[in-house]
């Protein structure tokens, strides 16, 4: 029994040793892959920052050519403020001894840049008096380069701080008379502008339909008062058409504006309108006479005529208002996404010169779908007068309000 028990199993030493080479192995193996990982991240990474450097640096090459079977000798920097442009035609000699920018004798505008002598700095001043050389042509007096032209702002920004400042009060009797026949002069020269001008018949505005939600009118849109402004046959009112301060007004926060569009002093006067007996389809009595229910505004004939600004959008995030009636001069339009002008605000504009392509879209539209409008996107053209009403849920409302519509 005592040598039984003193006897060892020769497989314990090899069992051990087998673990422990099996660890040293595989701590090995993974710092060898964790390293390759390590050399392959760095590898991406090198081929990455070589091709953005390549990038970068091959948009660094300028290269300037020009026409010409001889190279340009004597090169210099052409200037970055003057842009030239390599003519095309056949080349003719330049002149021996070049004018000077102040002699008015005419240079025949046939002269050419000489392929085998000018340089990129004859073609850049080339380029600069030509600017000078129409003028000079004609024997007057080169102009001084004109400012950039102005984009289109909307109707009633004042064209000059000069047209839109207080004038000094006449005191002279002579003055007032010849001060009203500057006015006469002024309106007279409106309405000749307003006469002469001719509304294009295309238009480069486009304009999308919209769903809008439950149904249209039934009656037809040219017979129906609540949209066609015109069969309540306004007539000029005796009410002053100065802003004014209305009790309760304000309390709307996304109230329209009118001031988004047009500007106080382009009023020049008021309408009022009949009221509408709807059982026998004609015009009833005048709303109250207290209230300005139209505003007429003094607009310049051929400017983009925008909708008033309002904060809430009504579908899609660009899309304020909905076209509920248009005709060559009016248009009526609700900011909300309805087919009457139950709810929300309506605005409607007599006397404009409405976009043929809104006024196409508006006629083909059918059922469920309406033309939404944008506040980026001009309605039309204006002519020399507007009128101008505001409606909430139905009900006409005093232009004039200084808290409600133009605060």
């Amino acid at each position: 029994m005592a040598q039984e028990l003193e006897q060892v199993n020769p497989g314990q030493e090899g069992w051990l040793g087998s673990c422990l080479l099996w660890f040293f192995w595989g701590v090995s193996l993974s710092f060898m892959t964790i390293l390759s990982l390590v050399l392959m991240v760095l590898l991406a990474a090198s081929i990455a920052l070589n091709v953005y450097l390549g990038w970068e640096l091959a948009g660094l090459e300028v290269a300037v050519s020009r026409r010409g079977p001889q190279p340009i000798e004597n090169a210099v920097p052409v200037p970055t403020e003057v842009l030239a442009a390599i003519p095309t035609q056949t080349p003719t000699p330049l002149p021996e001894t070049p004018l000077p920018p102040s002699t008015p004798t005419p240079v025949p505008t046939e002269m050419l840049i000489d392929s085998q002598v000018a340089t990129i700095a004859a073609i850049a001043t080339e380029v600069a008096a030509a600017q000078f050389m129409t003028p000079l042509l004609r024997g007057t007096t080169p102009a001084a380069p004109s400012a950039a032209i102005p984009t289109a702002v909307a109707i009633g920004t004042p064209a000059s701080e000069e047209s839109s400042a207080p004038q000094a009060v006449a005191v002279d009797t002579s003055d007032s008379e010849s001060d009203s026949a500057q006015t006469s002069l002024d309106n007279s020269a409106t309405a000749d502008q307003a006469q002469a001008f001719v509304p294009p018949k295309t238009s480069s505005n486009s304009y999308e339909l919209i769903p809008i939600k439950g149904d249209r009118e039934s009656r037809p849109p040219d017979e129906h008062a609540d949209l066609n402004l015109k069969l309540r046959e306004p007539v000029p009112s005796q009410i002053d058409p100065g802003l004014v301060e209305i009790s309760g007004s304000g309390i709307d926060p996304d109230a329209i504006k009118l001031s988004g569009v047009f500007e106080p002093e382009d009023i020049i006067g008021t309408y009022a309108i009949h009221d509408w007996d709807w059982a026998s389809n004609t015009t009833g009595n005048l709303l109250p006479e207290d209230q300005a229910v139209l505003l007429e505004l003094q607009t310049t004939p051929g400017e983009p005529l925008f909708i008033p600004k309002k904060k809430q959008d009504i579908y899609g995030g660009d899309y304020y208002a909905t076209v509920l009636y248009a005709s060559e001069d009016s248009l009526t339009f609700i900011y909300d996404n309805v087919g009457n002008v139950t709810t929300g605000y309506t605005v409607h504009y007599v006397g404009l010169h409405t976009d043929p392509n809104l006024l196409k879209l508006f006629r083909e539209s059918k059922g469920g779908e309406l033309p939404g409008l944008t506040l980026d996107t001009p309605v039309g053209l204006a002519s020399d007068k507007l009128l101008v009403a505001v409606r909430d849920k139905g009900t006409f409302m005093d232009a004039r309000s200084k808290k409600d519509w133009w605060d």
